[in-house]
């Protein structure tokens, strides 16, 4: 006999398989559009203390192995944008999959999307705040459960 499926053993999801992809997809890039959004804020004028550290991280020269020194800030910002930019392809992809079969080169795809997700929420965990921790972790769950599920 075949084994029982996904969703009858698990009807604790009981949406479809394309409706977690996209929730999924959407919570990374409602995560994403916040990131850019809290990226590129201004800092209120009366927070002294983050104006000053912030002219420090200007002011710091950072030698690169290789090319010209960097300073903390220009890192800070390129690395913010490679983190927007992570949940943006995170979310195109799984946006762009949603409606395919399952097949096995779509459930690679979603798996390793999911496990992408789930490193950031681990690490949104350890070093951020709890909202990209909760959207992200909750984006990967779904997308683990989809990745499972053999129809619709």
């Amino acid at each position: 006999p075949e084994p029982e499926p996904f969703t009858t053993r698990y009807p604790l999801f009981p949406m479809s398989r394309t409706l977690l992809i996209r929730t999924a997809a959407t919570l990374a890039l409602i995560t994403c559009l916040s990131h850019i959004v809290g990226t590129f804020m201004t800092v209120p004028p009366e927070q002294m203390a983050m104006h000053t550290t912030i002219a420090t991280m200007k002011a710091t020269m950072v030698p690169m192995p290789v090319g010209a020194a960097r300073s903390y800030m220009q890192i800070l910002d390129g690395n913010n944008l490679c983190t927007s930019l992570f949940l943006m392809v995170c979310a195109v992809l799984l946006f762009s999959i949603a409606s395919l079969p399952s097949a096995a080169a779509t459930n690679r795809v979603i798996l390793i999307l999911a496990l992408g997700l789930a490193g950031f929420a681990i690490v949104s965990a350890m070093y951020f705040f709890p909202i990209p921790t909760a959207l992200t972790g909750i984006a990967s769950v779904l997308a683990i459960i989809a990745r499972f599920r053999s129809h619709g």
